[in-house]
């Protein structure tokens, strides 16, 4: 009795198991056939019914607890807003799809998820750096999974995501292993984002040529599939999109090779697909209006239907019909009216914009076309200007070198150093330029005297003056105490060009030089430094244009030598004392320029003499130097200058001598050259001050003093002489160094 009992309970289970598992399937089978409606309602853009049977199928899942149906559930959900552009509730749907995509274990519907969270997240400021996140995740679940596809979707995302902020390097990280995956059978549109993104990463990294290839790739590829009547207006458009982006990224190749007429060609064609692609997804967005005016209609026509049974329904059926096909027509009509005046005043707002773009690359050219004409004129004269003074030096050495007569040689030897400071006057200035337009020139305070400035720098020019047969006179007004605090150096560049340029264009005529004291203070002097000539004058249409690079001032019966870099480094220099130049002049009677400086007045000035050493008589101790240098003929120059002194003398031919000597013999002073081979001066420097800290060292190099101070203190040396140097001043630094030390 028991048994057959537990018989009959068993076959109850199983029967009532059997049912409740057919039941489940039933409803399984009917939620999935929801699922794909929907999905089938929203390629059609109709995302209202999309949307409205998705959560028709939503709550059937709930009931049931069926989290893998619940996933796709949200992702269609969520998908239906961000077509809508209601990215918060797009958001917020994919979350939750997420959450049940990972309950159920869909590895596929997770690596899907995490790319369109991607896309949603990166399109706000706060979120981004999460929606990056989140194609990474995309892109290592599809690894995992081996779905080229799906992998290639996050890559290329990332790389157009990295390339718009203009981080080239990430974007090719994920770029490089995208284009590895592609496959022949991949889709068109997946090859043509790549071979676009592609075309603008190597365009930005400057390699052209497999720019334009890529670029042509991804031309070929949007252009066959616009035309292809398989494609939906959607994916039209988005074509037409890729297209007009590759379009714009090769008029940008073009700009930057300075082919204009191409660019301006290539920017046209981008504008026209923008319209293009606007006019497909205007007729998506009318068929999608048309679409749901139908379903409304057909509710109301079915609910009247009903009431009014009586009525003749062919009748009215057939002037139903006729007012709804006259309505729609009415509404299409309408609808492609209001679009066409919208894509006309587009059209006319691109025009104009192309116009004005087409002025842009216009105007860039003749600037290039300017820049070019003016690197060709500048080398040409920096050319001649090297070349002239060359010629000299090579041509009077000759001379000097066939002995010629006794009273002949002071003549050569004063062309020879006449030729030899054009030169260095040549060097600097250029030198000089690139300096000022990089803002590598800083103003400096140092104590120096304005009547010794000004007559040493018209004694530097005694040779200019003599061959012209010109007379200078300096006026320097009393009132002013001529130890002043400044720029010494920029000073007496501004007034050598200036005295320098009325010296060249006057001839048996005058130059005066007035220093006037307009204002003083307690502790400053405001100034008017004017230098005036009687020469050939400036034409009144050039008295603007001489302070340009490479300008110069030319007569009808004369030429002037010059690279015409003189003045505009005069104006850059005044500049940066926060002052400006101005000029009277008229033609065939001589030219007056004037410029306002202040300057501080020098306090303590003989106890700065004392400190610096500059109060010890020049050549009155025999002192002994070390002279480092690889050079023989710089030893035998240096050596020279120093014994006409008194000094006496020692040579070092590299570091590594120079560190042997000054341990087995006591110096006053060392001279160091920087670049040698061996050792170079600023590791011997090094070396020396491990056992002598003392001894002065003082770099003489043909390094800009700018470019090696800096290094030179860092390691030990206590100052710096550029070569070739002033004598004056070459012994004054000498004479300061040791002082210093004797001193102390």
């Amino acid at each position: 009795m028991k048994i057959g009992i537990r018989h009959i309970t068993l076959l109850f289970l199983i029967g009532f198991t059997s049912l409740v598992q057919s039941q489940t399937s039933i409803v399984s089978d009917s939620i999935q056939s929801y699922i794909e409606k929907a999905e089938k309602l929203q390629e059609e853009y109709k995302y209202e019914k999309s949307l409205e049977i998705a959560k028709a199928a939503l709550q059937t899942a709930l009931y049931n607890n069926d989290d893998k149906s619940l996933g796709h559930i949200y992702n269609i959900i969520a998908k239906n807003y961000e077509i809508n552009e209601d990215f918060i509730k797009a958001r917020g749907n994919y979350r939750k799809a997420l959450v049940y995509a990972k309950s159920s274990k869909s590895r596929v519907l997770e690596t899907d998820l995490y790319n369109s969270m991607a896309r949603v997240f990166t399109k706000y400021n706060l979120t981004r750096a999460k929606g990056v996140t989140y194609y990474k995740k995309s892109y290592e679940y599809a690894i995992t999974l081996k779905d080229t596809a799906r992998m290639l979707r996050p890559l290329l995302n990332l790389g157009e995501y990295y390339i718009v902020r203009s981080d080239f390097d990430s974007a090719f990280e994920y770029l490089e292993p995208a284009q590895e995956l592609i496959q022949s059978n991949s889709s068109n549109l997946v090859k043509t984002k790549l071979t676009g993104l592609l075309g603008k990463y190597f365009l930005n990294t400057r390699k052209y040529e497999e720019a334009e290839d890529y670029i042509d790739q991804a031309i070929s590829y949007a252009k066959g599939e616009t035309k292809n009547k398989d494609n939906n207006d959607q994916l039209v458009s988005t074509y037409y999109e890729e297209l007009a982006s590759a379009y714009q990224t090769k008029s940008e190749l073009y700009k930057k090779q300075d082919d204009y007429q191409r660019a301006y060609t290539y920017q046209k064609k981008h504008f026209q697909n923008i319209l293009l692609s606007k006019d497909k997804k205007k007729l998506q967005e009318l068929r999608k209006a048309i679409t749901e005016y139908e379903v409304d209609l057909l509710e109301k026509r079915a609910k009247k239907a009903e009431s009014e049974k009586k009525e003749s329904e062919s009748e009215v059926l057939k002037w139903r019909i006729s007012i709804i096909l006259g309505i729609i027509l009415i509404l299409i009509s309408l609808a492609f009216l209001i679009s066409s005046y919208k894509n006309n005043i587009q059209k006319k707002r691109l025009n104009s914009d192309l116009i004005e773009k087409n002025k842009e690359l216009i105007s860039a050219k003749e600037t290039a076309e300017q820049v070019s004409t003016l690197k060709s004129q500048f080398i040409s004269t920096v050319s001649h200007e090297l070349r002239t003074p060359l010629y000299g030096v090579i041509g009077l050495t000759s001379l000097l070198m066939e002995n010629p007569e006794e009273k002949k040689k002071n003549e050569y030897l004063e062309s020879l150093k006449f030729s030899g400071d054009y030169l260095l006057a040549l060097i600097n200035d250029v030198l000089q330029l690139s300096k000022i337009e990089t803002n590598e020139v800083k103003l400096e305070k140092v104590s120096f005297d304005i009547r010794s400035l000004i007559e040493g720098i018209v004694n530097s020019l005694h040779t200019k003056q003599k061959s012209n047969n010109n007379t200078v006179h300096i006026d320097i007004d009393k009132e002013i105490n001529t130890t002043l605090l400044g720029d010494s150096v920029r000073l007496s560049q501004i007034l050598i060009n200036l005295i320098g340029n009325a010296l060249k264009f006057t001839k048996d005529g005058n130059i005066w030089i007035n220093v006037k004291c307009l204002e003083q203070k307690n502790d400053s002097y405001h100034l008017r430094f004017l230098v005036k000539d009687d020469g050939i004058g400036i034409p009144k249409s050039k008295q603007k244009s001489i302070f340009d690079n490479f300008a110069q001032v030319k007569n009808e019966n004369q030429e002037y030598e010059g690279t015409g870099l003189g003045l505009a480094i005069v104006k850059k220099l005044i500049h940066l004392h926060n002052s400006e130049i101005k000029i009277k002049s008229q033609e065939g009677k001589g030219s007056e320029f004037y410029f306002d400086l202040s300057y501080e007045k020098a306090v303590k000035q003989r106890e700065t003499a004392l400190q610096s050493g500059e109060n010890l008589s020049i050549g009155t101790t025999n002192f002994y130097v070390l002279i480092v240098d690889d050079n023989k003929i710089n030893q035998i120059v240096t050596q020279n200058i120093l014994k006409k002194k008194g000094y006496t003398c020692n040579i070092a031919s590299n570091g590594m001598d120079a560190i042997k000597m000054l341990k087995e013999e006591q110096f006053d002073l060392v001279l160091m050259d920087i670049n040698m081979p061996e050792m170079n001066g600023l590791e011997a420097t090094k070396v020396v001050r491990t056992f002598n800290p003392s001894i002065p060292i003082i770099a003489l190099t043909a390094v800009e003093e700018g470019e090696i101070r800096k290094q030179a203190l860092s390691v030990g040396m206590n100052d710096v002489i550029v070569k070739p140097y002033d004598t004056q001043q070459f012994f004054q630094t000498i004479m300061r160094n040791i002082s210093k030390v004797k001193m102390a």
